[in-house]
C-alpha cells in the first residue's frame, strides 16, 4: 500500500519507540517544531592573529589541523532543525523517505581530518579545588586564571580568549612555551568548536590532563569522541521539549551539503587544483580535509536558507537519485587528492562499535547504512542503542574513573577490527533488497511536513507529492504482478489492492474515489458533517487546512456546481458521456447555509431545469452574515445562497482591419 499522509506511521512501532516524544510528532499533531539555539563559542578563536608555523606543526601532529583549516562556518539553524526532525535516537540514523543515512567515522575522517583510529578519549574525571586547577593551568598552559573564571571543573572560555588574543610566540621561544601555547589552542578548539556544551561559554577541564603528554594525546581517537558527543547532542535535540543543542554541528551541516546537492548552496570558489608550477612527479594533495572547501562565499539565489519549513518539505520530497542524494559523494578522484590524515584508519570506517568520550557512549551502526559504503542494504539486525546510556552524565559522579565504568564498551572499541560489517556488493544498480524497503516503510515516518496545518508562510505540498508518487509506483508494480500471474483469484485480489491504493490517493487529495470528480465538500463548515467513503480516513485531507472555525475567505473556488452541503453522505453526480455541465451554473459563490436540505433541493431542481432561476438577477443583494458563517438573526434571512451567471452568446469576432 502506498504511503498515506493520513496515516503517517510508523505502522510497526517496535523500532521507533520514542516517537511520542519526538520533534516530528509535534508537527504531525499540528504544532510547529521551534528552532533550536545552536551553542558554540568559537568566534574569538577565529579572530586570533596568525598562528606560528611551529604551532601549526603541532596541530598537524595531534590531528587538529583539519578543523583549523575548515575555520568558522555560519550555521543554518533551519537546516539543523529540519535534520533533527529526522534523527532517530533509537537507531542513530536519519530516517529519509528512501532509507536510513548517518554521519559515520568515514565522514569524520574525510570531512574534518580528525583521527578516528586510536585509544578512546576517557579517563578519570578530576574534581579539584580552584587552587589546584590554577596550579595545573599554570603548569600546562603557562598562566594562572583568576578564580572567578572557574565554575567547579569548568573554565570560562573568555579566559583563554583574553589570554591568546594578542599573545605572540617568538621564533626562538623555548619548546615548553610553544607546547603550553598549543595546549591552550587545542583546549579552545575542544571547548568552543568540537565539544561545546549547552552553556556556550564554558569548557570542561577534564580534557586538560589528557594534553599534558602530547605524544599520548596524539594516540587518542579524537574523531570518534567528537562523533559520540554529536550523536548525544542530536539525540537530545530530537526531543520535542529541547530548545538548545551543542556538539560539532558544523560537521552535520557539511555532511548535508556534501550529500544533498539540491539543498547545498553553490560555492563561488571551487576546489583548489594544482598550479602550473606543481611538480608532475609529486602527487597533488589538498592542504586540508574535504570540509574546508565549504569555508567560502556562497551563492544562495537558488536555495532556501534558515527556513525549517522549506527544508522540511525538501526532505519530505527527497528521492533516491544521484541528483538529489549522494550515497557515495567521496569519489576515487576526491580520495586521491586528500591528505593522508583523511584516510588513516579507513579499515575501521564500517566497524560496529561504541563511540566513547568520558561519560558519553553512543553506538556507531554502519550496518544500517551500507549504501554509504557501496554495499547492498538489507534489513539490519534489531539493535538497542541502550537509551539508558543517554541518561548517564557527569552530574553527581565526582572522581569517577570512566575507564572502569565503561570497561565493557572500551573492550569492544579496542577490538574494533573484529567488528567490521560487510554487505553484498551493489549489482545492476540495485542498492537494497526487496524486503528492505517494505520493512523500512513499515517502521518509519516518511513524511513529516503536513501542509494542512500550514496557515501562514511557506506551505509545502510534500505530503501530496509523496502520496501520488508512491501510489503511482505501487500501481505500476501491482500491474506487473497482475499481468504475470495466471491465477484468476490472485489477479482479482491484486486488482482490489490497486483499487484501494488509487481510491486512498484520490480521497486524500480531495477527489471523490467513486466518481473520480473533485470533491467540493473537502472544505466544510463545523456544522456540516459528512460520511466518507469506505476507503477514507476520518482525518482531514493533507492539502486542506483544518479549520476550527469557518472562514469564508479561506473557501477555495468551486470545482463544479453541485455542492456536498447536506448533513448526510453526498456524492456528486458526473454528467453522462458526451454532455457537460449546464452552462448557466458554471460560477457560484457559496457560504454555509442554515438550510442545507433546501439548498441541495434547489440545486437539484435547477440542474434538472436549466431555465429555472435560483435567484433572480435583478435582486442582486449584498452577502449576509449567514454567508460568512455567523448565525442569522430572526429578522435576517439568508440574502442568497448561490449567485448564477448566465452565459450569453458572443457575437462572431471580426477579422482585423474590417
Amino acid at each position: 500500500m502506498a504511503y498515506d499522509p493520513r496515516y503517517p506511521g510508523p505502522r510497526d512501532s517496535s523500532i521507533l519507540t520514542l516517537q511520542e516524544h519526538h520533534r516530528s510528532q509535534t508537527i504531525l499533531d499540528g504544532g510547529e517544531s521551534r528552532h533550536l539555539r545552536l551553542r558554540r563559542s568559537d568566534a574569538d578563536f577565529w579572530r586570533t592573529e596568525d598562528i606560528p608555523d611551529r604551532v601549526l606543526d603541532y596541530l598537524r601532529y595531534l590531528g587538529f589541523y583539519g578543523v583549523y583549516r575548515i575555520g568558522r562556518i555560519q550555521m543554518d539553524v533551519g537546516l539543523i532543525t529540519a535534520m533533527l526532525e529526522r534523527w532517530r535516537p533509537e537507531t542513530h540514523t536519519f530516517h529519509l523517505p528512501f532509507g536510513e543515512a548517518t554521519i559515520s567515522l568515514q565522514d569524520v575522517s574525510i570531512l574534518t581530518g580528525l583521527p578516528v583510529d586510536g585509544d578512546p578519549v576517557t579517563g578519570v574525571d578530576p574534581t579539584l579545588s580552584i587552587p589546584e586547577w590554577q596550579a595545573l593551568c599554570l603548569r600546562l598552559l603557562g598562566f594562572e586564571p583568576d578564580a572567578h573564571f572557574f565554575d567547579h571543573s569548568r573554565l570560562r572560555i573568555e579566559c583563554l580568549d583574553d589570554r591568546y588574543r594578542h599573545f605572540h610566540i617568538a621564533d626562538d621561544a623555548p619548546e615548553e612555551m610553544v607546547q603550553q601555547y598549543v595546549r591552550g589552542q587545542v583546549l579552545r578548539l575542544l571547548g568552543g568548536v568540537l565539544l561545546p556544551d549547552t552553556s556556550s561559554n564554558k569548557m570542561k577541564l577534564m580534557f586538560l590532563p589528557l594534553l599534558e603528554d602530547l605524544d599520548f594525546a596524539r594516540r587518542l581517537s579524537w574523531g570518534s569522541a567528537v562523533l559520540a558527543c554529536l550523536y548525544r547532542a542530536m539525540c537530545r535535540g530530537s526531543y520535542a521539549d529541547q530548545s538548545e543543542i551543542g556538539g560539532y554541528l558544523v560537521l552535520l551541516q557539511i555532511w548535508v551539503w556534501e550529500r544533498m546537492p539540491t539543498i547545498s548552496p553553490l560555492r563561488r570558489q571551487l576546489l583548489e587544483m594544482p598550479s602550473e608550477q606543481q611538480d608532475p612527479d609529486v602527487p597533488f594533495r589538498l592542504d586540508g580535509p574535504l570540509g574546508y572547501r565549504w569555508n567560502v562565499a556562497f551563492n544562495v539565489h537558488h536555495v532556501s536558507t534558515r527556513v525549517a519549513r522549506v527544508y522540511r518539505c525538501q526532505l519530505d520530497t527527497l528521492v533516491d537519485t544521484s541528483r538529489r542524494f549522494l550515497w557515495k559523494p567521496y569519489t576515487d578522484g576526491i580520495l586521491a587528492i586528500l591528505p593522508q590524515m583523511c584516510t588513516v584508519g579507513h579499515d575501521i570506517w564500517t566497524a560496529r562499535v561504541p563511540l566513547i568520550c568520558f561519560d558519553v557512549v553512543e553506538w556507531h551502526l554502519p550496518d544500517r547504512v551500507l549504501r554509504q559504503f557501496g554495499q547492498t542494504q538489507d534489513i539490519p539486525e534489531q539493535f538497542d542503542t541502550s537509551q539508558g546510556l543517554h541518561r548517564i552524565d557527569r552530574r553527581g559522579r565526582a572522581r569517577i574513573d570512566w575507564r572502569i565504568r565503561h570497561a565493557q564498551y572500551i573492550d569492544i572499541w579496542d577490538a574494533r577490527r573484529d567488528h567490521i560489517v560487510h554487505g553484498d556488493p551493489i549489482l545492476r544498480g540495485r542498492s537494497y533488497t526487496d524486503d528492505y524497503m517494505a520493512w523500512f516503510f513499515s517502521i518509519t515516518v516518511r513524511v513529516i511536513g503536513q501542509s494542512q496545518y500550514a496557515v501562514s508562510g511557506y506551505e509545502g505540498e510534500s505530503s501530496t507529492v509523496r502520496l501520488l508518487t508512491d501510489s503511482v509506483s505501487d500501481l505500476v508494480l501491482d500491474t506487473r504482478r497482475a499481468l504475470s500471474t495466471t491465477d484468476e483469484d490472485e489477479r482479482i485480489q491484486i486488482l482490489r489492492e490497486m483499487e484501494r491504493t488509487g481510491s486512498g490517493a484520490l480521497e486524500a487529495i480531495g477527489v471523490d474515489p467513486h466518481t473520480c470528480a473533485p470533491w467540493y465538500g473537502a472544505v466544510r463548515a463545523p456544522d456540516m458533517s459528512y460520511t466518507p467513503s469506505p476507503y477514507a480516513s476520518h482525518m482531514p485531507s493533507p492539502h486542506i487546512p483544518h479549520m476550527s472555525s469557518f472562514d469564508a475567505a479561506q473557501m477555495p473556488p468551486p470545482f463544479h456546481p453541485q455542492m456536498a452541503a447536506s448533513s448526510s453522505s453526498y456524492i456528486p453526480q458526473m454528467p453522462s458521456p458526451g454532455t457537460s455541465w449546464p452552462h448557466e451554473y458554471d460560477t457560484f459563490f457559496s457560504g454555509p447555509s442554515v438550510y442545507p436540505d433546501e439548498r441541495v433541493e434547489r440545486v437539484s431542481q435547477s440542474v434538472d431545469d436549466p431555465t429555472a432561476s435560483v435567484i433572480p438577477e435583478q435582486h442582486d443583494q449584498q452577502i449576509s452574515s449567514t454567508d460568512i458563517g455567523e448565525e442569522p438573526s430572526q429578522q435576517e434571512q439568508p440574502a442568497r445562497t448561490f449567485l448564477r451567471r448566465s452565459k450569453r452568446p458572443r457575437a462572431p469576432r471580426r477579422p482585423c482591419g474590417t
